[in-house]
């Protein structure tokens, strides 16, 4: 049974969100004024220059793009729940999607993302062990779906990585680490649950050892448990089989609409089409090195990656102009409308399961 939260807890949680939401800003505010302070030859004047000769017909593929990036999560996460009977409608998806979305980038290291995804999911009558499973497995073709694209990227367009400062480079790798670790983690879960454990525990045990771990036997406590939780998961998702190809590749459509709103803002503003697959590798390292920062949205990471790339093939003032136009809509504009999504959402309350 769900426990009622006190008036103290409720306060609290609305004092938490206030200042996540004010944090966020405070820091998108700091990023615009880092990129256009830093730029000798950037003026407000020149971007909006930029932003009225750019091609409206790419800028609207852009934000068809935002739109295709929320749906196709929000059509992995249905399809996974589906395989296991819980049938919810595609505007249930989407609204899943966004509050994951939306609360992943205004939280530090993306915590908040699943718990509102859960939250909903838990109001449109789905169980919370399916609701676990559903978003365990997601994940994990979230992080494959990077995995496959970043191989072919980095075999197509190598160079790209190597023209990038040395910091950049750092990013990438402890990001793209990430993703591999997650993706090769769910596998041991999955089909190597045994030699996980051990890895785990001997990792504890080397942190004991260095201090860094405090308790040790309470620790290796917790991760049996855990490990015991999350076996009974991993024997149901096995038993889906057939599921993980189709939320897979949701997964890759999901990651080819994002990268799509920079491929197509990048040509909305007079971009050569001999230069797109430079594009492309650029907003996937971005992608990747954005994983690297425990910051909400990889505010900074992001934006650093992005400039850093678009330096080597154009001039300083197109790079600025082009970086803060794509964010804005890639993530900015995205944000605010997954925002508005989970806002219509509480306010509208639960409209029915299959809808």
């Amino acid at each position: 049974m769900e426990r009622r939260k006190s008036k103290k807890d409720i306060v609290s949680d609305k004092r938490k969100r206030i200042l996540l939401s004010c944090g966020f800003i405070l820091l998108a505010i700091v990023t615009i004024l880092v990129i256009t302070l830093g730029n000798d030859s950037f003026s407000f004047k020149e971007f909006m220059t930029f932003l009225k000769d750019a091609n409206k017909i790419y800028l609207s593929l852009a934000f068809i793009c935002v739109f295709l990036f929320i749906l196709f999560e929000g059509l992995a996460l249905r399809s996974i729940a589906s395989s296991f009977g819980y049938k919810r409608g595609v505007r249930n998806g989407f609204v899943y999607s966004s509050a994951d979305i939306y609360f992943s980038a205004i939280t530090p290291s993306a915590t908040g993302g699943q718990p509102m995804a859960a939250y909903f999911m838990y109001k449109d009558g789905i169980p919370g062990t399916i609701i676990a499973i559903t978003l365990l497995y997601n994940l994990m073709m979230y992080s494959l779906s990077f995995c496959v694209i970043g191989i072919i990227t980095f075999i197509l367009e190598p160079f790209i990585y190597f023209d990038l400062t040395l910091l950049s480079k750092i990013l990438i790798l402890i990001g793209t680490g990430i993703q591999f670790g997650i993706a090769i983690g769910f596998y041991f879960l999955l089909y190597k649950d045994q030699l996980l454990d051990r890895l785990c525990s001997f990792f504890i045990r080397i942190g004991y050892r260095l201090h860094i771990v405090k308790n040790q036997d309470t620790t290796l406590k917790r991760l049996h448990k855990v490990m015991d939780e999350y076996k009974e998961y991993a024997l149901v998702i096995k038993s889906k089989r057939g599921v993980w190809f189709k939320a897979l590749t949701y997964n890759i459509l999901q990651r080819v609409s994002q990268i799509g709103v920079i491929i197509f803002v990048f040509l909305a503003t007079s971009g050569s089409l001999s230069e797109v697959m430079a594009i492309w590798a650029i907003e996937v390292f971005v992608i990747g090195g954005s994983y690297g920062v425990p910051i909400p949205g990889g505010m900074g990471a992001s934006d650093y990656l992005m400039l850093d790339g678009y330096n080597k093939i154009m001039n300083p003032l197109r790079a600025a102009n082009l970086q803060l136009l794509s964010r804005g809509i890639s993530f900015y504009f995205c944000i605010l409308f997954c925002g508005i999504i989970v806002l219509v959402k509480f306010l509208l309350g639960s409209e029915g399961k299959n809808r």
